[in-house]
């Protein structure tokens, strides 16, 4: 069989049978209790479906994969909706004989009990943050350690960088949700993720502008949904406008990322999304402050922005252009290269505390620790405070408080 030689090299795969005809199939299945099953459909399409379903009902813990010479799309979803989890073109490719096999390993060692990932959004109402920088690493540093499983949803629906930044070329995207949402299940919606490695995945935006305009809300939440079922993370990239995707996406998160950084209008930007948040109804243990691009500075006190925010500081980010932009030059997360970036560690900051890892210090002994200069608050701090107000006026004078 031409599987044998397009799987020569793979350890987990072993092919203990090949069986002719049906009755056969289920009688040698039953005896052996296979992990996987790979049906041609070569002959009547009609009868193996009904074999595939057959099997799905008799040995529910086999894998079942189908296989053509006919790649038509409708073939393949039929084989998904049908049982299958995966489908390989003939004749057969080695390397997809590969990646089929990974992802069968994954489901063969999914354990029974399973439980709904966790829902991570990372927004900024503001472009120019770093939002789907952020979130392509966060997602990546998440699968560390012991294997865990990220997905990102790329929702910049008109201009989704998350390819660019992952290294990928979606064949895929949200678009292909919207055309078979009538039938979308887990199966078939992992079908359509883009693979950046056996533990990282992207639902990619649509390529064509036009595409966005078919989606709407309840395609997102049923995509996110699915995901949290099949995933041990699920991080969003939402763009910065605030519509009905946008706050669908915001409602479904356990952890919203707001992304900001030290500059006037970033932290306005920021205040109003937090009162957003507020008539939304969000809790405030939900919100995760983060400042990106981080330098500490004594005209940008860590204090007076959770002053006039009224909002710790969860975490900061340092500020290191080159390597981020060395990252995103060729194609691979940060966090998965071998450089001593302080962004790197500060990315794990987040991502151990967000899974309860690391017991790293809370907001105020962040702000704590910042300069705190006897000085009158003047340049970028001053006009802060000019333009933004203190929400907590001093009780008297003070030899830092200048405007």
């Amino acid at each position: 069989m031409l599987l044998r030689s397009a799987s020569h090299n793979l350890s987990v795969v072993a092919i203990v049978a090949e069986l002719p005809n049906a009755p056969q199939v289920l009688e040698e299945m039953n005896r052996l209790r296979p992990q996987v099953a790979l049906v041609l459909l070569n002959g009547d399409v009609h009868h193996s479906f009904q074999l595939v379903q057959r099997i799905r009902q008799e040995l529910p813990a086999t894998v079942i994969i189908c296989s053509s010479e006919n790649h038509s799309p409708d073939l393949i979803l039929e084989s998904l909706r049908s049982g299958a989890i995966d489908f390989l073109r003939q004749p057969f490719d080695t390397g997809e004989v590969a990646k089929v096999f990974e992802r069968v390993e994954r489901e063969v060692h999914r354990p029974e009990e399973s439980t709904l990932g966790r829902v991570v959004a990372v927004y900024s109402s503001k472009g120019g943050c770093g939002t789907t920088f952020l979130a392509a690493n966060l997602a990546a540093t998440l699968t560390r350690p012991g294997g865990k499983r990220s997905t990102i949803i790329d929702l910049n629906l008109q201009a989704g960088d998350q390819p660019l930044y992952l290294g990928l070329e979606p064949n895929y995207s949200i678009h292909d949700v919207v055309r078979n949402f009538d039938r979308l299940d887990d199966q078939l919606l992992g079908n359509y993720l883009t693979q950046r490695s056996k533990y990282l995945s992207l639902l990619a935006a649509p390529t064509e502008i036009t595409k966005e305009e078919d989606i709407r809300v309840e395609h997102i939440t049923r995509a996110i949904t699915l995901l949290r079922s099949q995933s041990d993370y699920v991080v969003i990239d939402p763009p910065r406008v605030l519509n009905d995707i946008t706050v669908a996406a915001l409602d479904a998160a356990d952890d919203l990322i707001l992304l900001m950084t030290l500059d006037i209008p970033a932290i306005r930007s920021a205040k109003r999304a937090l009162d957003i948040f507020r008539l939304f109804g969000y809790s405030q243990d939900r919100i995760r402050l983060v400042i990106n691009r981080f330098v500490k500075s004594p005209e940008f006190d860590v204090r007076k922005v959770e002053k006039v925010l009224e909002t710790p500081v969860y975490a900061t980010i340092a500020n290191d252009y080159h390597a981020v932009i060395a990252s995103i030059n060729v194609g691979e997360p940060l966090v998965l290269s071998k450089t001593q970036s302080r962004v790197v560690q500060d990315i794990q900051t987040i991502a151990d505390k967000l899974t309860g890892r690391g017991n790293q210090p809370s907001s105020r002994s962040m702000a704590d620790s910042q300069v705190q200069g006897k000085k009158p608050a003047r340049g970028l701090t001053g006009l802060l405070t000019g333009l933004l107000g203190d929400p907590k006026p001093s009780a008297g004078p003070s030899e830092g408080s200048g405007s």
